[in-house]
């Protein structure tokens, strides 16, 4: 709830409704005198004047207040201290406002009966309103906010949907399938035993995706074992072409990452540079200040521009779990890949 235009106009109608109801009753009552419409329509535009500044002038107190409490004292979390918080500063706010008001109107009306009795009296009946007030549009914002959140919770869900969908069919790339089951194929022949072990490994790299796939976050120490295996059938394929290195600190093992988003980055690394022999892929995991860093040496397979579809689902799938976005680098001789690492207490 912000104080602008609708706000200042809601506050003017009800003012003027207000008014009316006050103004219809003290002539019927016989407290006030209304000599004719002159008269009447005079009532109206002062009282409503005074009444829609008085209203504005709450609301734009409540609303600073409100603010401060939701850094000082956020909800849920500090609700039971920041509920007597609110009342008292509510109940001092709504008392000193009246006070003013009073001072000012005995300035422009006098008070016959007295300017400290008015005082009192005002101080006490303004310090309940502003409480009623404060209540009153603490409910909207959180309604409104709960309204928002929903919405908002909606759209993730939907779009994380997409997102997994679309990890999944990656994992699945044809290409990748076809190539693994070629090297397979030609291992079978020719040297059994790793023909076993790349089984092994490519059944294992599928069985964890399938397990990971509906899973927000993994163990980091889950998703380097995985690396491995993928990492193994790569560097049979390329006929150990493929150079790696892991070295991740075992303090940083029960941090958390998206799952397969290391793979992601490797992926990209095979997608877009050449290896054999003389000039080998040669590629490093490590981590460094709450980040797990992928860097390869650049040896372009090929010039054209690419999607870039898998990194920018990591950054989808960063922003929906932490709002820290990976950062990617070129440099003269490597790409650098740095995707943030997820405290396990967060």
């Amino acid at each position: 709830m912000k104080l602008n235009k609708t706000t200042i106009i809601v506050i003017t109608a009800a003012a003027l409704f207000v008014q009316l109801l006050i103004i219809t009753y003290n002539h019927y009552t016989g407290y006030i005198n209304i000599s004719g419409v002159l008269n009447f329509f005079s009532r109206i535009i002062i009282g409503t004047t005074f009444s829609a500044l008085f209203g504005l002038l709450i609301v734009f107190i409540d609303l600073k207040i409100i603010s401060m409490l939701d850094k000082l004292l956020p909800i849920p979390q500090k609700l039971s201290f920041r509920t007597p918080v609110e009342v008292i500063i509510g109940l001092i706010s709504g008392a000193a406002v009246g006070m003013v008001l009073t001072m000012v109107a005995n300035t422009i009306f006098p008070y016959e009966d007295g300017l400290i009795k008015n005082i009192i009296n005002n101080a006490l009946i303004v310090a309940i309103i502003n409480l009623i007030a404060v209540i009153t549009i603490e409910a909207i914002i959180w309604f409104k906010r709960n309204q928002e959140n929903r919405i908002i919770a909606e759209q993730l869900e939907k779009e994380n949907a997409q997102i997994k969908f679309q990890t999944l069919k990656d994992q699945l790339n044809p290409h990748f399938l076809f190539n693994s089951l070629n090297v397979l194929s030609s291992l079978t022949s020719t040297d059994p035993e790793k023909a076993q072990k790349f089984v092994d490994e490519f059944s294992m790299i599928y069985r964890y995706t399938l397990d990971v796939i509906d899973k927000t976050v993994v163990e980091l120490k889950d998703e380097i074992e995985f690396v491995k295996s993928y990492l193994y059938l790569q560097k049979i394929r390329f006929d150990d072409s493929v150079e790696y290195e892991i070295n991740i600190d075992a303090q940083k093992l029960d941090h958390f990452v998206p799952p397969l988003a290391l793979q992601t980055l490797l992926e990209n690394s095979f997608k877009h540079n050449r290896a054999s022999a003389d000039l080998p892929l040669k590629i490093k995991i490590y981590n460094e200040d709450g980040f797990i860093i992928v860097v390869n040496n650049i040896q372009p397979k090929f010039s054209g521009s690419s999607t870039k579809v898998g990194l920018e689902n990591l950054k989808k799938r960063y922003q929906l779990i932490c709002g820290i976005e990976p950062v990617f680098t070129l440099t003269e001789n490597e790409y650098i890949a740095k995707i943030p690492l997820i405290n396990p207490e967060q």
